[in-house]
């Protein structure tokens, strides 16, 4: 009788030792992700860095747009002014130079 309990007790063993090693084997197989799974995943990454870049993107945009549209005004004011001194110089130069032509004309006749 001892040899029918020895044999039970080692088929229970066997038993035993073949279940916890299916257990493993389908715990390791949901471990494993599926090839669908990272490429879903890898593209969900992307488009959030596309969507993180573009946001970025703007706010730099409006950053720099905020800062560099007053001294724009500031280098356009300076070059109106500049100009608005130009002409003016070059329309007395030409009204002066019609006087004294009409001047010289004057002398003549």
């Amino acid at each position: 009788m001892s040899d029918g309990k020895e044999t039970k007790n080692l088929l229970s063993r066997v038993d035993e030792l073949m279940k916890r090693q299916q257990e493993e084997s389908l715990r390791a197989v949901e471990e494993v992700p599926l090839l669908t799974d990272e490429v879903e995943q890898d593209a969900a990454a992307e488009s959030a860095a596309r969507a993180r870049d573009k946001a970025l993107a703007a706010d730099i945009e409006r950053v720099l747009v905020v800062r560099l549209v007053p001294e724009v005004n500031r280098q356009v004011a300076g070059l109106r002014a500049e100009l608005e001194k130009e002409l003016r110089r070059s329309v007395r130069e030409a009204v002066e130079h019609a006087l004294a032509a009409r001047r010289e004309n004057k002398d003549r006749g």
